[in-house]
């Protein structure tokens, strides 16, 4: 004959089911907690690039429409040290209407240093330049605005300033600056 089990044998199991349950999901939204405060480091660090691509570009431009020996020469003197710490001073023509190549050429630099730094964190440029100004090597340098960029971009800052792929030469490792190399052909 079957026994019968009554109410009495069950009691709790239910209470116990929930709260395993309940565990089991606010894993998973801690889970989800941290994956959204990454993948919002990554869009930020995506936003920083792609905006270092545009002024690099612009900066190109402007080399291109200004071209020769005396605007190359301005345009490759631009080698900051450090990231920036405040807009540069504007640049101007002696005259309004008809500027020569380097008085272009520092205006150019002035105006891409102060977008720079208004677009990017403490962000500044570096130019040097080849020989004959037909070639450029044009870094982009800014400073990551969360405190671990190197843990969420995978480089390390530091072993990046020596000049191969990262930051320009001498250019000093503090505020742990990004910097993004493009060469600019004339």
């Amino acid at each position: 004959m079957l026994k019968r089990t009554g109410r009495r044998g069950q009691r709790g199991v239910a209470l116990i089911e929930v709260l395993v349950a309940i565990l089991v999901v606010s894993l998973g939204m801690l889970a989800m907690a941290g994956l959204l405060s990454t993948s919002t480091r990554f869009g930020k660090t995506s936003e920083f690039r792609s905006v270092a691509t545009l002024l690099a570009n612009d900066l190109a431009d402007r080399m291109r429409a200004n071209f020769g020996k005396a605007a190359g020469t301005v345009y490759g003197q631009l080698t900051p040290k450090t990231l920036a710490t405040g807009i540069p001073t504007a640049a101007t023509c002696a005259d309004a209407n008809a500027c020569t190549p380097a008085e272009m050429a520092a205006v150019d630099v002035a105006q891409w240093q102060a977008a720079l730094f208004k677009a990017l964190p403490n962000g500044t440029g570096y130019i040097s330049a080849n020989g004959d100004f037909t070639l450029y090597d044009v870094w982009v340098i800014w400073r990551e605005t969360d405190a671990d960029s190197a843990a969420v971009t995978g480089v390390n800052n530091a072993t990046n300033v020596a000049g191969k792929d990262g930051c320009p030469p001498d250019f000093s490792t503090e505020g742990s600056p990004r910097c993004m190399h493009f060469r600019v052909g004339l």
